[in-house]
């Protein structure tokens, strides 16, 4: 009789520890709550950004207008301006024309200096033949950021405006000019459009950014490590 009631009371011990059938396990035996839900990691989107590759059926097929070559620029970040041609007499490009305006392109935060891509200088030129050579506003030219994919660091872009010209117009013209590897961006709030050359092969791409002035700080400023690193393109 001892032995029946002493399983008896094993059997309705063992039934009070073991959870209920249909719970999943939500209550552990120790009486501590057990969370089923998984934790959904997703990307964040960016309710200021929006972009899209562009057709080829969009890009130019007639050749850009030859640039005259002249560039008026003002940097309001070292409240400095040039007037220079970037050609020679016999047509090629003027080594120390080119050095000028890399120097009103150096980066902003840390006064780094790169070579700048030739091309982007004679896209700036065309778009300012077309507005009658007014003086074009450099906001920001060469980056030394950590941000690597940025066409800034590697020296091939520019955010610019023009008194007079409104940024739509500015944006409009520059993406005509795109015979292919071409990035054009526009930012309403900031009052700028970015112009560069994207990496080789690399398709063009357009893109409308509404970030305030304030958040668009041209990236981190890269760590002691990053010192005299040069772009790889």
């Amino acid at each position: 009789m001892r032995l029946g009631h002493l399983s008896l009371a094993l059997a309705l011990a063992t039934a009070l520890i073991v959870p209920a059938p249909g719970k999943g396990g939500g209550e552990a035996v120790a009486g501590h709550k057990h969370s089923s839900k998984k934790s959904k990691k997703g990307k964040k989107k960016d309710r200021y950004f929006s972009g899209h590759g562009v057709d080829k059926s969009e890009l130019r097929t007639e050749p850009v207008p030859k640039p005259s070559g002249d560039l008026w620029l003002y940097s309001p970040n070292f409240r400095e301006e040039v007037r220079v041609n970037i050609y020679d007499p016999k047509g090629g490009f003027d080594e120390e024309a080119l050095a000028t305006l890399d120097h009103i392109f150096r980066c902003k935060r840390t006064g780094e200096q790169r070579a700048v891509d030739p091309r982007l200088y004679e896209t700036i030129s065309v778009i300012q033949d077309h507005f009658a050579g007014k003086r074009i506003e450099l906001v920001s030219g060469f980056r030394f950021q950590e941000n690597e994919s940025s066409r800034h660091f590697h020296a091939s872009a520019s955010d610019i405006r023009i008194d007079g010209v409104s940024i739509r117009e500015l944006y409009d013209y520059a993406q005509t000019l795109d015979p292919g590897g071409m990035g054009v961006g526009i930012y309403p709030r900031a009052q700028f459009v970015h112009v560069d050359w994207r990496a080789p092969g690399e398709p063009s791409y357009r893109w409308t950014d509404r970030s305030p002035p304030e958040r668009d700080s041209g990236g981190k400023r890269p760590s002691h490590r990053w010192r005299g690193k040069k772009p790889t393109s």
